[in-house]
């Protein structure tokens, strides 16, 4: 089988279907000892939502330091290829082959993993284009780079290492009194029971029975402190992430799917779980590993020489296929993120499904996608089957020659039955500990896993909010800047056409600007770009003279009202979500902010009025209704500038008519978006917009 001679590089798998070509190259440089992270090549090579044709692969190849060659061949030819390369695959998605043998291949499938595939599916699968990468004479070797950190990664927690401190003397304090149970015993054995004293026999008995007793007090009180620790851990660290996650910029949104984010969310539970327990247990059982490994020496070298080797024995048994265990679970994870998604998808598109007929559809789909996770979920606990049937055939022929060649010395007076047994109990905590020991270390290998999915999230760069504007200017309730795009152009990925370039435009304080154009040609994007949502490609967005980036998002964003077509309600009641979630409502201005919207009259017909509940994102609302909801909530926050993007494309014409009219009548600074002429009629000025060039018109044009 021809193939370039490489480790498993299981970390390069897509995020969103996107992504599958940025992976599939990054795959291929990490073969070539160019270990470049998927959250770098994202950084550098940013990647469209609508995908990456093979050229665009060759941009990033020949980025990284590769010469880069799109071939058009037969699959018979497929061994004659300089590997690892990359597939087109199936129209739509990249592959990287790996290796080519008699009558199968094997793949590197960003989507699935590592799949081994014969021939005549292949033939069914590989479109016939293929691009291989040699490294240039510029190609740089990158070492992987080291492991993140924990401390960055979970930061400050208070009372952290206080607790853990109390639990690990906790734990010390059980460990020495463990130590005593063997000696005890044996002074039973070889003591009370061959002299026959009883009265001596009594006090080992209650000297056992104290001993239980002070081992389940210290039990007790080290699980409670765990449970405390555990719980303080979750407060602290969960509400850091979540106030993290929520400051990411919006595009890092668009391009995860929402089961992935979850599932890379979940994973601080498993880190939570190594350092609150496991870190302690590894600690002390491998320090008082030692301790009971130097008392058995003591004992008798002979035996303690058939517990160490059934110790290293498992230890190997452990650490050789830990890489196919770990690439079995990252790709386990990767599948069950995807069919949490497709369940979350199906779930709030209830209607689409039921209407269009899709439900056997969806089923049959999130079923695939369930059964790849499970398959992989298999795999790696079949794995977990085999230590655990290794664990039990070696300590098992570890107790018979340790038991057999004990009695012996016990026969040749080596050692005495109560030796004999005590030497078995501390063997027993020994091997126990030893497994422990490197199952938890094991485990801690893992959380390298959980740490990269995490690291997704907690190292992403913040949505830069702050500015130097000052807050006696924005705070003024008369505040109303101007608003100038200079030569402003977007697109979505280094490779991708332009939305729109050299883009001018100023709006006057109070000024109301229509846009207008076919559907596609950046209204929305537009919209996003003058709050802060997007950056710009090229070009400036000057509020009252000074770039946004300088006045700062977060005080731009608070003299603004939104109204986007994206928007949602939250769950709560009317009140709090008009109010968004005020703590002090003010409840004349509540009640203004909808009768504006025109929302009043139907909210007070409600038995509860504003204390209605608005239920899952507001289902139980008409489209109607919840536009107006939505655009009293901008309305609350008195902006000075209000930004409508399709705001009333689910209103009637009259009641559009109405709510519009009582928007005018606040003068302030509108920019909106709509396509109805009622509404653009109403304008001070309108603006064409294409995927170019804009052209002005003054109100009456349209």
């Amino acid at each position: 089988m021809k193939h370039l001679k490489h480790s498993h590089h299981s970390s390069y798998l897509q995020t969103t279907a996107a992504e599958c070509g940025l992976a599939c190259v990054g795959y291929v440089a990490a073969c070539h000892c160019a270990a470049h992270s998927m959250s770098d090549l994202r950084a550098k090579y940013a990647v469209s939502l609508r995908g990456s044709t093979l050229m665009d692969l060759v941009g990033i190849g020949a980025a990284l330091g590769f010469s880069c060659r799109p071939l058009r061949l037969e699959l018979a030819e497929l061994d004659q290829l300089s590997l690892p390369c990359i597939l087109h695959w199936q129209m739509s998605h990249f592959v990287v082959l790996k290796k080519v043998g008699r009558g199968r291949v094997l793949v590197h499938d960003p989507a699935k993993g590592e799949r081994e595939l014969a021939i005549a599916e292949v033939n069914t699968l590989f479109t016939g284009v293929a691009l291989e990468l040699t490294p240039a004479p510029a190609f740089e070797r990158i070492t992987p780079r080291s492991r993140i950190p924990l401390a960055k990664l979970v930061g400050k927690v208070d009372g952290l290492i206080r607790s853990l401190t109390q639990i690990a003397v906790l734990a010390v304090a059980m460990q020495l009194f463990a130590l005593l149970t063997p000696i005890v015993a044996q002074w039973i054995v070889d003591g009370a029971i061959v002299s026959g004293d009883r009265d001596f026999l009594l006090v080992l008995a209650l000297a056992y029975a104290l001993i239980a007793v002070i081992k389940i007090v210290l039990e007790a009180v080290r699980s409670w402190l765990a449970i405390v620790l555990a719980t303080q851990f979750n407060l602290q660290w969960a509400g850091r992430i979540i106030g993290h996650l929520l400051r990411l910029p919006v595009h890092w949104f668009e391009l995860r799917h929402t089961g992935d984010i979850v599932s890379r969310f979940q994973s601080m539970q498993a880190i939570q779980q190594t350092l609150t327990g496991k870190l302690v247990e590894v600690v002390l059982d491998g320090g008082f590993g030692l301790i009971v490994l130097a008392v058995m020496l003591l004992y008798s070298p002979t035996l303690s020489a058939f517990a160490v080797a059934a110790v290293l024995a498992y230890l190997l048994i452990r650490v050789l296929p830990h890489g196919i265990y770990h690439r079995l679970t990252d790709e386990a994870l990767a599948h069950e993120a995807k069919a949490q998604s497709h369940f979350l998808e199906s779930i709030r598109a209830v209607h689409t499904t039921k209407l269009a007929g899709l439900e056997e559809q969806r089923r049959a789909r999130w079923l695939n996608l369930f059964v790849a996770g499970v398959n992989k979920r298999i795999g790696a606990q079949k794995m977990s089957l085999g230590f655990s049937l290794g664990y039990s055939a070696v300590f098992a022929a570890e107790a018979i020659a340790v038991l057999a060649v004990g009695a012996t010395m016990v026969m040749d007076n080596a050692l005495t039955v109560g030796m004999l047994m005590a030497f078995i109990s501390y063997k027993d905590d020994f091997t126990s500990r030893m497994q422990r020991l490197i199952d938890n270390l094991m485990s801690m290998r893992m959380v390298s896993l959980h740490v990269e999915r995490l690291s997704d999230i907690v190292l992403a760069e913040k949505e830069q909010t702050d500015g130097c504007a000052a807050d006696k200017v924005i705070n003024r309730k008369d505040f109303s800047p101007t608003i100038e795009f200079k030569n402003l152009g977007f697109r979505y990925g280094a490779n991708m056409p332009w939305i729109f370039r050299n883009l001018h435009l100023s709006i006057q304080p109070g000024e109301h600007i229509a846009i207008v154009g076919a559907s596609g040609c950046g209204k929305s994007t537009l919209v996003k770009l003058c709050l802060g949502l997007l950056e710009p490609t090229e070009g400036v967005i000057e509020i009252d003279g000074m770039p946004l980036s300088q006045f700062g998002l977060a005080n731009w964003r608070r003299l603004v009202g939104a109204v986007l077509q994206e928007d949602q309600l939250f769950s709560g009641s009317l009140q709090e979500n008009i109010s968004g979630f005020d703590l002090q409502t003010n409840f004349e201005l509540l009640k203004q902010s909808a009768q504006l919207a025109g929302i009043d009259d139907e909210i007070e017909a409600l038995p509860m009025r504003y204390l209605s509940q608005v239920g899952d994102m507001g289902s139980s609302f008409s489209g109607g209704q919840k536009q107006r909801l939505i655009i009293a909530r901008a309305l609350y926050k008195v902006p000075s500038v209000l930004v409508l993007d399709e705001a009333t494309s689910h209103l009637d014409v009259e009641t559009e008519r109405k709510v519009n009219l009582a928007i005018n009548s606040l003068s302030i600074t509108r920019l909106t978006i709509a396509h109805r002429p009622e509404t653009i009629g109403m304008a001070d000025r309108v603006v064409s917009l294409d995927a170019s060039i804009h052209s002005e018109s003054r109100m009456g044009s349209f």
